[in-house]
This record gives C-alpha cells, sequence and structure tokens, in this order.
C-alpha cells in the first residue's frame, strides 16, 4: 500500500490521502503462488497414492507366490515323510533278514562241521547274498543228475532252513570242460542245468520251499572258478550253488 501526501494542510484542514493499487499485484502473486503449491501437494499425494497401490499390488503377488510355494513344499515334505517310512519299514526288513541269514550260515557251518563236510561244502558270502557251493561228488554220482542219499540228506538240512527266511532263492549248475555226450546228456550244458533242475524240484516238492522263490539256471562249463587243467581244479569247477539273494 503506498500512502502519498500532495500537500501540507492547514490547520484546521483535513488531510487528503491517495491510495495506490499496487497492491493488487502482490495480493496476485501470492494467490498464484498458494494455487501453485496446492498444484504441486495434489499432484505429490496422487502419485503417492499410485505408487502405493503399485507397492500393494505387488506385495500381494509376493504373498500369493509364497503362499504356492508353502503348499508344495508343505505336499514334498508329506511325501518325503511317507518315503522315509517306507525307507525305514524297509531298512528294518532288510535288516531281520541278515540277522536271519546269519543264524543259518552258523547253523549250516555247525552242521557240515559235525558231519565233516567243510571239504564237500562251502558257505560263502558275496555281493548277491549267502551262496551255498556244493561239489557235484557230494550230491551226484559222475555223469547223473539223480541226487545221492548223502546228498539228500544235505539238501534236507539246507532245505528246511531256506523255509525259515522269505528270500529268492537261485540255483545254478556248473561242469568242467571234459566233453560229454549220452542220449540223456548231450552237452555239459543239458548236465549242469538237469542237476540245477533237480535240486530245485527237491527243495520244492520234497521240502516245502515256494517256487515262486525259486529261479534255475544251468552255466555248463562256463564260468569256472579253478583251472581246468588239473584234475582237482576240473572237481571244483563241477559244483551246484545254493544262493539266497539278499535285498
Amino acid at each position: 500500500m503506498d500512502l502519498r501526501f500532495d500537500q501540507q494542510p492547514a490547520v484546521g484542514q483535513d488531510y487528503e490521502i491517495e491510495l495506490s493499487n499496487n497492491w493488487l499485484i502482490t495480493y496476485s502473486d501470492m494467490i498464484t503462488i498458494m494455487l501453485c503449491f496446492f498444484m504441486v501437494f495434489f499432484i505429490l499425494s496422487a502419485s503417492e497414492s499410485d505408487t502405493l497401490q503399485e507397492l500393494r499390488l505387488r506385495l500381494t503377488a509376493q504373498v500369493d507366490d509364497l503362499d504356492r510355494e508353502v503348499g508344495r513344499l508343505t505336499m514334498e515334505n508329506s511325501r518325503l515323510l511317507q518315503e522315509k517310512q517306507l525307507l525305514s519299514q524297509h531298512l528294518f526288513g532288510i535288516n531281520h533278514l541278515q540277522q536271519d541269514l546269519s543264524h543259518s550260515r552258523e547253523d549250516f557251518i555247525s552242521f557240515l562241521r559235525d558231519n565233516d563236510l567243510m571239504e564237500q561244502v562251502q558257505i560263502l558270502d558275496n555281493e548277491r547274498g549267502l551262496m551255498i557251493r556244493f561239489k557235484d561228488s557230494v550230491l551226484f554220482a559222475s555223469g547223473s543228475a539223480e541226487v545221492s542219499p548223502q546228498g539228500l540228506e544235505l539238501l534236507e538240512h539246507i532245505g528246511r532252513k531256506l523255509t525259515e527266511i522269505p528270500n529268492p532263492v537261485v540255483v545254478e549248475g556248473y561242469t568242467d570242460n571234459v566233453p560229454i555226450s549220452t542220449a540223456a546228456y548231450p552237452s555239459n550244458w543239458e548236465l549242469s542245468s538237469a542237476r540245477a533242475i533237480t535240486v530245485a524240484r527237491y527243495l520244492i516238492y520234497d521240502l516245502g520251499v515256494t517256487e515262486e522263490r525259486l529261479s534255475v539256471t544251468g552255466f555248463g562249463e562256463q564260468n569256472p572258478i579253478d583251472t581246468n587243467d588239473t584234475s582237482t581244479g576240473r572237481a571244483n569247477n563241477r559244483r551246484i550253488e545254493i544262493t539266497v539273494l539278499t535285498p
């Protein structure tokens, strides 16, 4: 506001005051500044609102992803717990079978020692399980697939033990490399197969070992365990092997 006095008034005269309009410019500037301030404030408020909305949507999506992952992990954990339980049961069964095999092994050895058969029969542990290896002479006459009386007694004792354990059993027959050619056995392969089948049939039909547990193979002169150049080596190669498989 601009106040101007045109002249010095006389005594008793009123002052004449002239008011300037310059203050309107200042007022207009203030209004403009306030308007700009409120516009900026509004824009910032709107921008902040959009940012918060975007953040909320992003967090919601992340929470949904975490919920799905938690669900997946819960199902996976449940599956792993079931597998763990099955493996524990399987391990318990294996340990039980191994204990049974260990007891059977000791019983076989005691029987062989008491009957002076340690030279004729071997009890071996290998990667397949428990193997009982018979020299052919303790079970069969030369060139025959009929089990001898001594062989039947031996098979009966072993077969009774086999009925007490549920493991699969493999019966395998082997010969030396001396050729054989008879009407009954044209080759060593037929002889080894016939001997293995004879042993398996006795275990099944006379001693009660279930047929589903047994498998039979004749190898002939294949897979020798000793040299075929000596009589002792050939005698070792002529054999029957009964293997109780482990899981």
